[in-house]
């Protein structure tokens, strides 16, 4: 294991106790938002906060010692699925809200019982009027691979033609198509590139084929460069949704496509970059407490964007993990604020339209 790995499961480890917990509150001062600037207004708070849960729905799990399997080295850990569905389904359920998945459609390379399983937890989700979205991991998706008779190195979109692209998201949506239902095909108008790797040719390639939504955008970072997992959302600074543009996927003034951008909540922490995400503990409670306080809801709502994982509820046994509980008491922390709605993405996409 490398030694930065190694560094980042220590402190994870540290930071998911009581003590390390306690030492997090004490230093959250240090968060911060910027680009907000809801104070200017004079009724900055007319609209409702809206909360979109989403989850990237891959294969893998969480180990013992906390290290992430990612589907990238285990893509036939459809546990993922499964189990990662049902722990967070577990959550959603017991505080009533909806969320959005955005699946990888390497679950349906699964065969026999496993593939039944995951349908089953999906035709919950689906039943109980959570979203479904499309995530694409082209180089560790098999059933996406069988179906265009080619394998893929890459996940990120910066290494595939425009015409790659156009023929991996069609591929990927006729799977849902076909494995889920056409109802489920008609309604996929949401998307997330896996890593948040979009490009703007993958932007083009989304537009061309008439999805409304994206949410890969993760303002202020970049990461990955030698890798095949690239990723660069450095020149973006907005927090507000926008126009996605497939010229110059950073640009946010373009107003050149059909996709509004829903970006995920990012935020400072003494000057790292860092998600909305669980695994984040309380530096995430801290950070949409600036968001509820600061963002401009004078003319909108505001869709703060929490990524989870759910190969990261669970550990290889199916049992709970750090990062699911901690996402129960940020759901709950939320709640507390009368104002809050969840929301899925598809519907904070509707109520940006009619606002």
């Amino acid at each position: 294991m490398k030694r930065t790995l190694r560094i980042k499961l220590f402190l994870y480890r540290f930071v998911s106790t009581a003590l390390g917990k306690a030492l997090l509150r004490l230093m959250s001062f240090g968060v911060r938002v910027k680009n907000l600037d809801g104070k200017k207004e004079k009724n900055p708070k007319k609209y409702p906060f809206l909360v979109v849960i989403t989850t990237d729905t891959e294969a893998g799990y969480v180990n013992k010692d906390e290290r992430r399997i990612w589907q990238k080295e285990d893509p036939e850990a459809f546990i993922g699925y499964y189990y990662g569905i049902r722990n967070l389904m577990n959550i959603f359920d017991k505080h009533r809200i909806k969320t959005t998945f955005f699946l990888s459609t390497q679950c349906f390379s699964s065969k026999g019982a496993e593939y039944n399983k995951i349908k089953k937890e999906l035709g919950n989700a689906i039943r109980k009027e959570h979203e479904i979205g499309l995530h694409l991991h082209p180089d560790s998706d098999i059933a996406l691979q069988k179906k265009l008779l080619r394998k893929f190195n890459a996940t990120s979109a910066f290494f595939y033609t425009y015409r790659e692209k156009l023929k991996i998201i069609k591929a990927a949506k006729g799977l849902i198509e076909k494995h889920l239902g056409k109802t489920i095909g008609k309604k996929l108008i949401s998307f997330r590139w896996g890593n948040w790797a979009l490009d703007s040719n993958g932007a083009r390639a989304l537009n061309k084929l008439g999805f409304r939504v994206d949410s890969s955008a993760t303002p202020g970072i970049k990461g990955h460069f030698r890798a095949k997992t690239k990723y660069d959302w450095s020149k973006v600074k907005r927090h507000y949704p926008w126009k996605l543009s497939i010229t110059d996927y950073q640009a946010t003034n373009h107003n050149n496509s059909n996709i509004m951008e829903v970006p995920i909540a990012t935020f400072d922490f003494f000057g790292i970059k860092l998600r909305a995400d669980p695994v984040n503990s309380v530096l995430l409670n801290r950070a949409f407490m600036e968001y509820y306080k600061k963002a401009d809801r004078s003319k909108k709502s505001f869709p703060f964007v929490v990524i989870t994982h759910s190969c990261e509820s669970m550990y290889y046994d199916g049992k709970p993990t750090r990062a699911l509980k901690d996402l129960d008491s940020f759901i709950s922390l939320a709640k507390k604020n009368g104002d809050v709605e969840f929301v899925t993405l598809k519907e904070a996409y509707e109520r940006m339209l009619i606002s």
